[in-house]
C-alpha cells in the first residue's frame, strides 16, 4: 500500500500531473479501446478510472450475469456500490499526487461532470474531454459483440435511452470545456486510428505543459 509520502512524490515526477481528461460517449463507442489508442494510461502515463471495469471484475467474482439479468437486479445494484467505492478511492488517491487522471463514463449527467471538473480545478487541475461518438447502430453491435464474446452487455433498449442522453449534452460539454474538447469519430472503426494519431499529438503536448493556475503553482512549490 501506498504511504502518503510516496503519492507526492510520484506526483511530481508524473509526465501528466495536474491534468485530467473526462472520456465520453455512449455504451459501445469504444471510449476505452480510443484512450487506449491516444496511450492515456501508457506511454502519458494516466491513472484509469473507471468503475466498469472494477465492476465487470466483482460480477465474475460474484457468479452474476454479464448479459442484462433483470432477476439479478439487487445483486447487481449491490456489486455495483462496492465497484464504485473502490474506484472513488483509486481516484482520492491519485489526487494526493495530482497524478494525471483519465476518467472513463458515458457523461451522461452532465451536472455530476460539471461537480467533478470544479472539484478537480480547485485542486489546479486542468481539465480536457474526450468526446467518442458513433451511431445508434454502431453503438449497439459493438454491446451485442461484447456480450457474445464474454463481456458485460446492456442490451439495445438500454443503449438507445444512453445514446440519446449523451448526445443530447455535447452542446453543454462545449461550452463546458471550450478548445479542451476534442470528438473522435468511431463510426468506422477503419478510420479511428487516424484522428487518434493527430490527437495524441495535441494531448501529448498539452499533458507536458504545467498549468499556469497558482494552485498548482503552490502545490509544487510546498511539496
Amino acid at each position: 500500500m501506498h504511504s502518503f509520502k510516496s503519492y507526492f512524490n510520484e506526483g511530481r515526477q508524473d509526465p501528466s500531473i495536474f491534468h485530467a481528461v473526462f472520456m465520453s460517449g455512449s455504451p459501445g463507442a469504444g471510449k476505452s479501446h480510443v484512450a487506449q489508442m491516444l496511450a492515456l494510461p501508457g506511454q502519458l502515463g494516466y491513472k484509469e478510472i473507471n468503475s466498469d471495469i472494477e465492476f465487470t471484475r466483482y460480477m465474475k467474482e460474484a457468479q452474476l450475469d454479464l448479459v442484462l439479468n433483470p432477476d439479478q437486479q439487487f445483486q447487481r445494484d449491490v456489486t455495483r456500490a462496492v465497484a464504485k467505492r473502490h474506484t472513488q478511492a483509486k481516484k482520492r488517491h491519485a489526487e494526493l499526487g495530482r497524478l494525471g487522471l483519465v476518467i472513463d463514463g458515458t457523461a451522461r449527467n452532465a451536472s455530476k461532470i460539471k461537480k467533478q471538473k470544479a472539484e478537480l480545478e480547485a485542486k489546479g487541475y486542468e481539465c480536457a474531454m474526450v468526446y467518442v461518438s458513433t451511431n445508434l447502430k454502431s453503438a449497439i453491435e459493438s454491446d451485442h459483440m461484447r456480450g457474445a464474446t464474454g463481456g458485460r452487455s446492456l442490451g439495445a433498449k438500454m443503449i438507445t435511452s444512453m445514446h440519446k442522453d449523451v448526445e443530447k449534452n455535447i452542446k453543454v460539454y462545449q461550452r463546458m470545456f471550450g478548445r479542451l474538447l476534442f470528438e473522435v469519430d468511431n463510426s468506422i472503426w477503419e478510420k479511428t486510428p487516424g484522428q487518434a494519431t493527430k490527437l495524441f499529438q495535441t494531448l501529448s503536448k498539452w499533458s507536458k505543459t504545467m498549468p499556469k493556475n497558482k494552485i498548482a503553482k503552490q502545490w509544487m512549490d510546498n511539496n
